[in-house]
């Protein structure tokens, strides 16, 4: 393979690198100590053509900033003092994308730099369990058919093909196959077990199990990542795990304000009890909160917050704290663990490495899929597979559930596919205490403060990922001798996310090659109440006993105390301030009872085609305020259990 870098993409990376982690300032070790910018290149080798072209893009612009800086030479091209000189104009003003892209650097050098070993050493970080694992569960990979398997021009039929294996396509083939139709599944993604599980979550699992490699984001006022599982079992297979139900107050909502049947809370109660039976649904145990969720409920106790250990899907947890990275001990519920198998079981079949391409239709119904072919290895298109079915489900998510139906010819009459993007925005922080904490043993995501969710829709989640994916990664305002010296004291920090219910909406387009494109703009009251979270972080860890507090916002670097954090102006924030992230699409193909404002009715069918159905949190007219992936399964199992009754009937 030819070099991922040009010469001077390479040495913008390598002055970038160690000029963010030097060498000899501090016990840790700097980046030319642990040859980063050699293991930053393979690990570019391994990324495919167009992610390594975005990355090369955000060298190549970085490094041309400095022309049009007070040095006026490329990055790569200045000396020592003027390459510190510029870093520190790029954290002290300048403009927000700037300070996005170099986050964006600073992050990618940061995961390459803690998977070492010599970085894992001076953190003490071993990626054990906080409880220790006496016997290992029995592992199994489902059964699924992909290339070489199934050849060019192959054809299947069944009663029901669904588009997706997540959370909401896996459930409903399970209502589905459970009623003794035959159902299809088409999976873009590959099929993983426990061992896949095995190597270091930081840099292996996130390429492997991740759509682009993580990379995916929206743009607009301000970029926000917004990751994307790409397996069989979907997201569910790299989330937290964290599974709430929508408010009351939400489902409400959505049948006063959109016109949605059948969701209110004492409808949707037997559903949800249902899933969370299924998916071992229960609050963190403390044995496996961890001392990041011990640091957050001692400040929520202290100041007398509503708080509490997040319920998960969990069986057996034993605290490994890398659920968004595959759990490597099968305990989290996942849709290969739980629904999967069961719809198997009941005589389900699923294609894997099988991209949907457009759902064929007749102008009046539905009549199945074409799908692409994909060779598991190198994702390349090996020819077309047909399925035809008496009813289509598209279960391919938020993002790409619109651009399915787009390309398909199936918009509807009320223009609003794709449309009404919801994200979840969430943002995190970080404090330093006195003690060791090793913050990342237990379980990553694990207790939460929501004493201000119905309010102001801001709920607060205790997260600890593995070192390198945490919000230091790029996000804390240092570098040089400060940025090494923060990973010297890495054990001694906690970290927290916030999101808020965003009122405000994007929209997802389709490119020209097919691919989306997720634009967003963060509105002010959306704005203005994540900085409302980040003061309520501040005060929830200093009455926990931190030492320092670290916004991770613009203009607030350091906080030493809670009168500090106070002072924070949260209507003075702009959306460049802030280090965003999303981890919650929904709301592209909204459901409601009238034709001329949703895409699908409340059902879940299809106002533009019969015997088409949606069923992923496309379907969701607002944010759910909470993770939204109990509410689809819930929501799911409805609309499973209502189509099996119409084709069984």
């Amino acid at each position: 393979m030819p070099d991922s870098l040009s010469r001077a993409q390479r040495q913008t990376l390598d002055a970038l690198a160690t000029t963010l982690l030097p060498s000899g300032v501090a016990a840790a070790p700097g980046a030319a100590d642990v040859d980063l910018t050699e293991r930053l290149l393979r690990q570019l080798d391994g990324y495919d053509r167009g992610t390594r072209g975005l990355i090369r893009l955000m060298i190549s612009g970085f490094d041309m900033m400095g022309v049009a800086s007070k040095q006026m030479r490329p990055f790569h091209r200045m000396s020592q003092a003027q390459r510190d000189a510029f870093l520190q104009s790029l954290e002290s003003g300048g403009l927000s994308i700037r300070r996005d892209l170099t986050v964006g650097l600073k992050a990618l050098i940061s995961l390459a730099y803690f998977s070492t070993p010599e970085v894992e050493k001076t953190i003490k970080y071993d990626g054990l369990p906080l409880v220790p694992v006496s016997h290992e569960k029995e592992s199994h990979k489902l059964p699924v058919t992909h290339f070489p398997d199934v050849q060019d021009g192959a054809r299947d039929d069944a009663d029901v093909v669904i588009v997706g294996t997540g959370a909401g396509g896996a459930v409903a083939a399970y209502e589905l196959a459970s009623a003794g139709l035959s159902v299809i599944m088409v999976e873009e993604g590959g099929p993983f077990s426990r061992e896949d599980f095995t190597g270091r979550p930081v840099l292996e699992r996130l390429d492997r199990a991740y759509r682009d490699h993580g990379l995916t984001f929206t743009t607009g006022n301000v970029t926000i990542s917004l990751p994307m599982g790409k397996a069989v079992g979907g997201t569910t297979v790299v989330n937290s795990g964290t599974c709430f139900r929508a408010p009351e107050w939400i489902l409400a909502k959505w049948g006063r304000e959109y016109g949605v049947r059948g969701t209110d809370a004492e409808a949707m109660d037997p559903y949800f009890a249902q899933a969370e039976e299924i998916l071992g649904v229960t609050p963190v145990p403390d044995e496996v909160l961890g001392t990041n969720g011990e640091t957050l409920r001692r400040g929520a106790q202290t100041l007398g917050w509503s708080s509490g250990p997040i319920p998960r899907n969990i069986r057996g947890c034993h605290g490994s704290g890398e659920c968004a990275f595959g759990c490597p001990r099968d305990a989290k519920q996942s849709m290969q663990l739980s629904y999967l198998p069961m719809a198997i079981k009941a005589g389900a079949r699923i294609y894997a490495h099988s991209r949907v391409r457009r759902v064929r239709h007749d102008g009046i119904r539905a009549t199945g899929v074409e799908v692409a072919i994909l060779d598991p290895h190198s994702g390349r298109e090996q020819g077309t597979l047909e399925i035809r079915a008496r009813t289509v489900v598209v279960a391919a998510g938020a993002v790409f559930t619109p651009i399915l139906l787009q390309q398909s010819g199936l918009g509807g009459i009320s223009r609003q596919l794709g449309r009404n993007l919801r994200i979840h925005p969430g943002a995190g922080a970080m404090a330093m205490f006195d003690e060791e904490l090793r913050a990342w043993r237990g379980t990553m995501q694990s207790y939460h403060v929501d004493e201000r969710l119905e309010s102001d829709g801001i709920i607060l989640e205790a997260t600890m990922p593995p070192p390198g994916i945490s919000y230091s990664a790029g996000a804390l305002p240092f570098f040089g001798e400060q940025l090494v010296q923060h990973v010297v004291d890495y054990p001694r920090m906690a970290s927290v996310g916030m999101m808020v219910s965003d009122h405000h909406s994007g929209r997802v387009f389709r490119r020209p090659d097919g691919r989306p494109l997720m634009f967003y703009n963060m509105g002010k009251d959306e704005t203005r109440r994540m900085a409302e979270a980040v003061k309520m972080a501040g005060e929830l860890y200093f009455a926990a006993g931190a030492k320092e507090f670290y916004p991770i916002l613009h203009g607030y670097p350091v906080m030493r105390s809670v009168e500090e954090v106070r002072r924070i102006d949260s209507s003075r924030v702009k959306p460049g301030d802030l280090k965003l992230s999303a981890y919650h699409p929904m709301g592209t193909a909204r459901m409601g009872d009238d034709p001329r404002r949703a895409v699908v009715d409340s059902d879940g069918r299809s106002f533009a085609c019969e015997d088409l159905y949606v069923c992923d949190t496309s379907l969701f007219p607002s944010s759910t305020a909470v993770n939204p992936q109990l509410t689809l399964m819930a929501t799911a199992h409805r609309i499973g259990r209502r189509l099996a009754e119409k084709l069984t009937g």
